[in-house]
């Protein structure tokens, strides 16, 4: 389930009507540096919460002294602090003149930030930062601590109302991604301009956890699952994801009686996903025939498609060259093409040909053009 989030701030949305916006969460721009202060924050806070809508609160970062960009934000939002989520908004462009924090100082505001940040509101902090920006810098000091909101655009153009478009890219340090804002081009009910739009990967009962979260680990193992989509094959069972501390045992066969021997060693696997060829009895097979994982030590997505040839699923195009078609076979002649890296309802299949249709644009699409995104 995913929860669509719109960012606003001052002077850009100051005519927004947030309960006409149909958005599932609404985060705010309270602060930037030690000295700006958005008028409206307050105002937006309180009728998003009379709504019944998810709050969020961030603060911009600037080179400024980071204590003081600390006591800023929380001057100001108060006992808000335990209403809503809290971000801290890390980019190059500020209003403030002066060096640009990432270009100037690398990760250290940041980190600052959200380390003085976090022991202030007694739980973790999420960081605002693009796609670019964390694979460019090392963010290992972040990635299992605090919840990561990732800008991605996949559209430059403006787009209307709500989608859940998929990330073009991927993380370098975070193995779960918390929220990705995929426009800053979005047209939406209730505002008259362009306005920031995110999905968040999870529903009101994750967000409030978040909320309440005291853990230094930026998400549940419940919330995790949530967030994660590997992508498989049309024929591949699923995926295997360890997130065990200290990795995981493999065993000789789906009894899981007797641990694999790797040169005189018990087999061990510390991390990373891997295809599942075969699932039996909580057990997963995740190479050869010795190489059995517990379900139990980790998380698992099954493809619907492997075991249900009715079964429905979300597909994403990866070919250029991918088009529907009236008929299930190879020298059918294609109707309708479909851009690599859009995505698409898949209402079952007939062998490796996806039903995404129907009518006068086609049927088919061939499933080796695409990917089962899970």
């Amino acid at each position: 389930m995913v929860l669509n989030a719109i960012d606003i701030a001052s002077p850009y949305q100051n005519d927004i009507n947030i309960a006409a916006t149909g958005a599932d969460i609404v985060i705010i721009k309270v602060t930037e540096g030690t000295s700006v202060v958005n008028p409206y924050w307050k105002t937006w806070a309180d009728q998003t919460l009379a709504q019944g809508k998810c709050l969020g609160l961030y603060h911009w970062a600037t080179e400024a002294d980071t204590t003081a960009q600390v006591n800023a934000f929380f001057n100001a939002i108060g006992s808000y602090k335990d209403k809503a989520m809290l971000f801290v908004d890390y980019e190059d462009y500020t209003s403030e003149s002066g060096p640009k924090p990432i270009k100037h100082s690398g990760t250290r505001i940041a980190r600052e930030i959200l380390e003085k940040g976090s022991a202030k509101a007694g739980k973790p902090l999420g960081l605002y930062i693009a796609l670019s920006t964390e694979n460019s810098q090392d963010w290992s000091f972040a990635a299992k601590k605090y919840p990561l909101w990732v800008a991605q655009y996949n559209v430059t153009a403006p787009t209307y109302g709500f989608q859940n478009p998929v990330m073009i890219g991927s993380p370098k340090y975070w193995d779960t991604i918390t929220l990705h804002q995929w426009t800053g081009n979005g047209h939406i009910s209730g505002h008259s301009g362009k306005i920031d739009i995110s999905v968040f990967y999870g529903d009101k009962a994750t967000w409030n956890k978040l909320i309440a979260s005291t853990s230094n680990s930026s998400l549940t193992e419940v919330d995790e699952e949530m967030a994660w989509h590997p992508e498989v094959k049309w024929n591949q069972l699923g995926m295997f994801r360890i997130n065990r501390e200290g990795g995981i045992n493999l065993y000789t066969s789906s009894e899981l009686a007797f641990v694999t021997k790797e040169n005189g060693a018990d087999a061990v696997r510390k991390y990373g996903d891997f295809i599942i060829w075969q699932a039996k009895g909580g057990a997963v097979k995740l190479g050869t025939n010795t190489q059995w994982a517990s379900q139990a030590d980790g998380l698992t997505k099954i493809n619907p498609l492997a075991v249900n040839d009715n079964a429905h699923a979300k597909c994403k195009i990866v070919a250029d060259d991918a088009y529907t078609q009236d008929e299930p076979k190879a020298d059918a002649a294609g109707i309708k093409h479909l851009p690599k890296g859009s995505t698409w309802t898949v209402f079952g299949r007939q062998d490796k040909y996806l039903i995404v249709g129907g009518g006068s644009d086609g049927k088919y699409v061939d499933g080796d053009k695409a990917v089962i995104v899970l």
